[in-house]
């Protein structure tokens, strides 16, 4: 990383050109910080999450499944993939594909993602 692009993102210990993969705490600033399970325990659970299948329930009592892609610093989350599941009156589900969709996090209730084979602490 060149001196000029340290200064840029605010000195030494950011990310490296070689971490461009690693899961970052990106700043309205933009400055690139990796995320620390020391510091930040709760983000660097959900970093697990990241690319799983998963279950989010909205504010409105709509449930919505998909891929897990991403989330920012405003807690917006992305999903792809994404259907709409509606229960019936007879227990049926029907489903509604949405493709990607961004959730805002004042709509967000409740975000469940499967567990891998292997989790110690499986989320559903």
């Amino acid at each position: 990383m060149t001196d000029v692009a340290k200064d840029a993102l605010g000195g030494e210990g950011m990310v490296d050109d070689d971490d461009w993969y690693a899961a970052k705490v990106v700043f309205p600033d933009g400055k690139k910080v990796p995320v620390n399970e020391e510091t930040q325990p709760k983000l660097h659970q959900l970093k697990k999450c990241v690319n799983r299948r998963a279950r989010i329930t909205l504010s409105d009592g709509r449930v919505v499944a998909g891929t897990f892609i991403c989330f920012d610093y405003q807690g917006n989350v992305l999903m792809n993939n994404a259907e709409e599941e509606k229960r019936s009156a007879e227990s049926k589900v029907e489903t509604r594909h949405l493709g990607m969709i961004m959730v805002k996090p004042q709509h967000l209730v409740k975000l469940e993602a499967e567990a891998r084979e292997g989790d110690v602490h499986p989320l559903y």
